[in-house]
């Protein structure tokens, strides 16, 4: 039965790795390669996949061309192109914008032109830009404008600044769960989620290494004075993200994200067309082996994510 939305699937066209290098996109995944995806290809899978709905997204490393200019222009072919898929299929696809940060003017012009012309359904942004990872202040331009227009905005792990990762071991299995827990200290640090509360903001792959770190941190935190959201603070403000368990659905690991976030806030993601079909079929056993009661598992295939993209409800 095709009920499922998919919060964490990725616009992969040839336009795309033409202009960052195919090599460039498919270096931090286990795969090794990464090849052009078509709208065609993706509602293939999802029917495969019994997802009737996906929310597509630029994936990691983003669209930086070393120009801001390029990027710029980069950043505004990405966002027509996906709203070109969900108006040639719009009960099955929506759209989440790519801004060519960390550029904040042009970004807030992308961003206007992605909401306004284009009606995006949100925002996707990297961990970090060049090791300034997204609560810095830097951003708060981008965030201001999010959070007057209510909007979301998804958060994808990207490669950590200088550092190469563990040899032999491919940067999507063990450095995008860091560098996700290392996004959200960002904005715990910051204090986006109490700056910007009207930001609804979704981590990937169940918020990576944060939630088992959420009492060392909130304990810890309280020797900082200028820890934002420290101590006491700390806990409530990760239970108001939302986190999708793309890859996350073993049994320790959901445990330990249903233990910190309420239930309403846990959504399905595939990482299509980085997971084909047997890999999905992979999680879906495990979500089985969950055996969460139906109304739970009614939240998390579709009802959380419906509430939050009511294109695809």
């Amino acid at each position: 039965m095709t009920i499922r939305i998919d919060v964490h699937h990725h616009f992969m066209s040839k336009q795309y790795l033409d202009a960052v290098g195919a090599e460039r996109a498919a270096a931090p995944g286990s795969a090794g390669h990464v090849e052009p995806w078509t709208a065609a290809q993706s509602l293939e899978f999802m029917d495969a996949s019994g997802i009737a709905g996906a929310v597509i997204s630029v994936s990691a490393p983003g669209i930086d061309l070393g120009d801001t200019e390029k990027t710029a222009s980069l950043a505004r072919a990405c966002n027509e192109a996906q709203a070109r898929m969900v108006g040639d299929h719009p009960k099955r696809f929506a759209m989440l914008a790519i801004l060519p940060l960390p550029d904040i003017e042009a970004s807030l012009r992308e961003l206007a032109y992605a909401y306004d012309a284009l009606a995006a359904d949100g925002v996707v942004l990297m961990s970090n830009y060049f090791g300034e990872y997204v609560g810095s202040g830097k951003f708060r331009p981008v965030f201001e404008e999010i959070n007057r227009r209510k909007g979301i905005v998804l958060v994808h792990p990207t490669l950590p600044h200088g550092f190469r990762g563990f040899p032999g071991v491919s940067l999507s299995t063990m450095e995008f769960p860091f560098d996700t827990a290392r996004a959200i200290m960002s904005m715990l640090y910051y204090g986006t989620p109490e700056l910007f509360p009207d930001v609804k903001v979704i981590w990937t792959h169940a918020g990576g290494a944060m939630p088992y770190l959420a009492g060392r941190t909130a304990t810890l935190s309280r020797r900082n004075a200028d820890f934002r959201l420290s101590g006491d603070k700390l806990v409530p403000a990760l239970r108001s993200f939302y986190y999708d368990v793309t890859q996350s659905l073993s049994a320790p690991t959901f445990a330990a994200l249903r233990t910190l976030v309420p239930f309403d806030h846990i959504l399905f993601g595939s990482d299509c067309p980085f997971a084909r079909t047997a890999q999905i079929q992979s999680a879906l056993d495990e979500l089985d082996r969950l055996a969460l009661a139906p109304d739970e598992r009614e939240k998390l295939e579709r009802g959380n994510a419906a509430l939050l993209f009511p294109r695809l409800a």
